[in-house]
């Protein structure tokens, strides 16, 4: 199969986060999305320091409004170490708060698959320059009325003074009949998220 990458054209809102005009392609449900959201940042670590944050579910209250709590439900067979962690196959549940201020009330919990955890490899120099990390969302509708993939991208960007940064990109894809109403009942919702997400 085919390493997954983006349109040579596609553009991500910078330091903010938006409803782009056209939706982008995830790896597991490719094209043909309804709608997207996305955001980016430059993050002054390294892209595993950045991926290891976001695979410690534990720790996500000290640093995201967004999804504050998270419980793993299941773990992949797989899994031998680090069972705290996202694998591959990690089945989760996030608290969501459409509503970023501290003392605000879940709006929903989401159930998650892990669908992708994978390096970034360069094309030609075939060197890894960062990593990959998504999630599909599980049920409780059928995947033709509504379905939906959040992919995490953290890719190395070497500084003039040599230090390594992590340019951050990350956005969501919705499909299917009831993605429109998605749309207009929590799209702003999920975009105010996102940044609460990004600035965390």
């Amino acid at each position: 199969m085919a390493p997954f990458s983006l349109p040579a054209d596609a553009a991500f809102p910078a330091g903010k986060a938006a409803i782009l005009p056209a939706p982008l392609p995830t790896p597991s449900h490719g094209a043909g999305g309804s709608f997207s959201i996305a955001c980016s940042t430059r993050i002054n670590a390294p892209p595993s320091k950045c991926l290891d944050i976001v695979r410690s579910p534990a720790d996500y209250p000290s640093w995201n409004p967004f999804c504050r709590l998270v419980e793993i439900d299941s773990q992949p067979p797989s899994t031998t170490s680090s069972p705290d962690q996202f694998h591959l196959g990690t089945v989760f549940t996030f608290d969501v708060h459409f509503n970023t201020s501290p003392d605000s009330k879940p709006s929903t919990k989401s159930q998650e698959r892990v669908s992708i955890l994978e390096d970034i490899v360069d094309p030609t120099s075939k060197k890894v320059i960062g990593h990959r990390i998504g999630w599909i969302q599980i049920g409780p509708q059928p995947d033709w009325m509504l379905k939906c993939e959040r992919i995490q991208e953290f890719i190395e960007v070497e500084g003039p003074d040599g230090k390594v940064t992590t340019e951050y990109r990350n956005w969501e894809t919705f499909y299917g009949l009831l993605a429109v109403v998605v749309k207009l009942a929590a799209g702003e919702g999920v975009r105010k998220g996102f940044e609460g997400w990004m600035g965390g």
